[in-house]
């Protein structure tokens, strides 16, 4: 459930972005089929954005080194990420958008039923490519859903014209599956105010683009606008279906005077990209990448059971000495609470995995190993003393070492009969090149 949290998380930062570009620079514009086009690759790119910049990422040079924690990798399976030691407000996190996801779902199933209710209820009078459903709730504006469209039965006749005319190109247009389309969205993304603001958008392109066909008809645009008016106070429906009175009445008028926007001012729309890259490079920001791999690996259950001490003994090797002690003895008895990483062993781990660089100078020269790391955990929760027992190669000896001091303060002492001890740990790091690599 983290795993997915996060992507739709980063998807909807990307539709956020993405947003923003087209309200800036293309939602003013008369175009309507074109504006449609980019909100519908909008969502594509906003769902896609994160698995194309991993594809790109698989494909560069570095990507052939490959860094693990010595053994312990392999006593680790992906179920044992499920014990992470999280806050409980990620895991409420979780439930809440878990929640919402629920809540937003049955929400748009109620008005789904209630769409059918009043077209069970209406009078069907099927055509060629749609159904006509007229029914008696007057105070209904009309409105196309799927492939019916549904109106009053008390229309005049160049009323119920101008109506038809709007829906027809609705359904002709397949104006429904782009509703659905941003509907799922919203289910997904139900906590960001893009998903909606993008739902408006896109009805109020359908809108516009229904009232291009209407007017390149034949009808009058007058009479047109005042039939407009007229419904505007009717009843219409918040999603799923294209109302005739959607959309601010003012912006539908003003469009249908506006001219025809030039196809090089289309070019604009290319400012989507250089937004979604600037996203995607401020996700992958080591904090807040960090971040959203911590959250990955939560899920809406988290044990409270320990990790599996074949891990514990696997990655760390530990002896203890009593910090009062003078001449530097050690009883070489082990602790009875080892020294904790915040987080836990798994959460060591993650750090490592996400600050060890394999260094460029060792790839160069194919250099690839287990490096261990000694270091203390002082009773204090400090570091120190930290050295390289198993050396590899200088630039890899050195990368071990930095990445090990830069965890000070990060600890918190092991204690021995209830008092905090020294504690050393001999930390093993493999850095193992990939088969390109090492091919070089």
């Amino acid at each position: 459930m983290g795993q997915f949290t996060v992507y739709t998380c980063i998807s909807g930062l990307v539709l956020l972005a993405s947003y923003i570009i087209y309200k800036w620079l293309l939602a003013r514009e008369n175009q309507p089929a074109f504006n449609r086009v980019v909100l519908l690759s909008v969502y594509v790119l906003s769902f896609l954005a994160l698995p194309i910049s991993d594809a790109i990422a698989s494909c560069l040079p570095h990507a052939a080194a490959d860094i693990t924690l010595g053994d312990a990798t392999a006593a680790i399976s992906a179920d044992a990420y499920a014990g992470l030691s999280v806050s409980n407000a990620t895991v409420v996190v979780l439930w809440t958008y878990l929640a919402g996801m629920i809540v937003t779902a049955l929400w748009t199933l109620a008005v789904t039923i209630r769409i059918f209710c009043i077209i069970a209820t209406g009078k069907k009078h099927k055509f060629d490519r749609y159904t006509l459903v007229l029914v008696d709730r007057h105070y209904l504006a009309p409105f196309s859903w799927g492939n019916y469209i549904v109106m009053s039965d008390n229309e005049d006749e160049e009323a119920a014209r101008m109506i038809l005319c709007h829906e027809r190109a609705h359904i002709e247009c397949f104006h429904f599956a782009d509703l659905l389309l941003a509907q799922i969205v919203c289910i997904l993304l139900w906590y960001n105010p893009a998903a909606w603001l993008m739902l408006s958008e896109l009805k109020s392109v359908h809108e516009y683009q229904a009232d291009s066909h209407v007017l390149a008809s034949g009808v009058n645009c007058r009479q047109y606008q005042l039939l407009l008016i007229k419904k505007a106070v009717g009843v219409r429906f918040p999603s799923l279906a294209n109302s005739l009175n959607h959309s601010k009445l003012k912006k539908r008028i003003t469009m249908m005077y506006n001219r025809k926007t030039s196809p090089v001012r289309r070019t604009r729309a290319l400012a989507i990209v250089p937004a979604v890259a600037l996203t995607l490079v401020l996700v992958n920001i080591p904090s807040v990448s960090n971040a959203f791999e911590r959250t990955a690996a939560v899920g809406l259950y988290t044990p409270a059971a320990e990790i599996d001490s074949k891990v514990t003994k696997t990655l760390l090797a530990v002896q203890a000495a009593t910090p009062d002690e003078t001449d530097g003895a050690s009883d070489e008895q082990n602790p009875d609470k080892l020294p904790q990483f915040e987080g836990g062993e798994l959460m060591l781990m993650n750090y490592l995995m996400y600050n060890v660089k394999y260094p460029e100078e060792a790839q160069k020269a194919g250099a690839e190993g287990k490096v261990v790391v000694k270091f203390t955990v002082k009773a204090d929760g400090n570091i120190a003393d930290v050295s390289v027992q198993k050396p590899i190669h200088p630039a890899l000896d050195a990368e071990a070492i930095r990445v090990v001091e830069s965890m000070k303060s990060r600890w918190q002492a092991g204690e021995k009969d209830g008092k905090k001890v020294n504690c050393t740990f001999a930390l093993p790091i493999s850095f193992k090149l990939g088969k390109d690599n090492a091919s070089k």
